[in-house]
């Protein structure tokens, strides 16, 4: 249970949906592209989709442990101590073939939305996002 919630909050927070405080403010207003103030299944789905764009640059359709370490680095080394990219791809990587497919991605994606969206409503709150941020908090204080 630990590691799956460490798995959540690490694909969220590499993937876009990130605290709903400090740096993550500006995450946030980047997909909340309506500027309603929340995140829908359908604003999530479609920066999962970017981010899996720009880790894919030799545009096979496929990223590999050394594609999401470089875009991981990209993005600051944020959260690499936490678990590795060939760990993340093999908590996705549903055929097995060791690398991740956009719809192994966009299934992960859709269901670490659905594990943060508690009251169910179709779109993530700050509070949700914070929420997550507090749940990855204790779940690295816990495996550490």
């Amino acid at each position: 249970m630990i590691r799956k919630t460490l798995f959540l909050a690490v694909l969220a927070l590499t993937s876009g949906a990130a605290l709903a405080h400090g740096p993550g403010e500006d995450k946030m207003k980047s997909m909340d592209t309506d500027g309603n103030g929340m995140i829908s299944s359908a604003e999530h789905a479609a920066a999962a989709t970017k981010r899996f764009s720009a880790m894919d640059t030799d545009h096979d359709g496929y990223v590999t442990a050394a594609e999401m370490d470089a875009h991981r680095a990209k993005m600051g080394g944020a959260h690499m101590d936490k678990m590795s990219s060939a760990d993340m791809i093999k908590e996705m990587d549903t055929d097995g073939d060791g690398k991740l497919s956009s719809a192994e991605h966009d299934a992960s994606a859709a269901s670490m939305f659905t594990a943060m969206d508690a009251n169910k409503d179709g779109s993530l709150t700050k509070a949700e996002l914070k929420d997550t941020a507090d749940k990855m908090k204790v779940a690295k204080d816990m495996h550490h």
